[in-house]
């Protein structure tokens, strides 16, 4: 696998599996965002719910979220039921991490986030099914697992 492949997977992990703790149940992840419930999430959808995330991380409110923030943020999801993450917030934090301070602003968040959504759209539709969004969850999950 080449490594810009490997690094927008585990990219997945960073952006879907707190979207999945969120929504409860993995069957769940792409109705939690699709907000105008028309069965898909576009990429604007996939954005805000993007965003939305980052904010929830983002405890001090600076506009970046740190090893330690992400952290919290995921124990709390974990302690809800929530998948446990695979790959540490640093090591996910720096997948992204493009001017490489250690920390994750909005902006590399976001653009992460685009990456990630075109990769999981397969069909090149310009929207995810639920059954893109679990592939790109559970490839994620299996790069996150093979690089422990």
């Amino acid at each position: 696998m080449k490594s810009g492949t490997t690094m927008t997977l585990l990219l997945g992990s960073l952006l879907l599996i707190p979207a999945v703790a969120m929504a409860g149940d993995k069957g769940d992840k792409a109705k939690m965002m699709d907000t105008n419930g028309d069965g898909s999430v576009s990429a604007a959808e996939h954005s805000a719910g993007a965003q939305k995330m980052f904010t929830a991380m983002d405890a001090n409110a600076d506009g970046n979220v740190t090893a330690a923030e992400m952290d919290a943020h995921h124990a709390a999801k974990a302690a809800k039921g929530g998948d446990r993450m695979k790959m540490t917030s640093a090591q996910k934090i720096k997948a992204i991490d493009t001017n490489g301070d250690g920390q994750l602003s909005a902006a590399e968040h976001e653009a992460g986030s685009q990456q990630m959504f075109a990769k999981m759209d397969t069909n090149g539709d310009g929207k995810l099914s639920a059954a893109e969004m679990q592939a790109g969850h559970d490839a994620a999950m299996k790069t996150a697992d093979s690089g422990r």
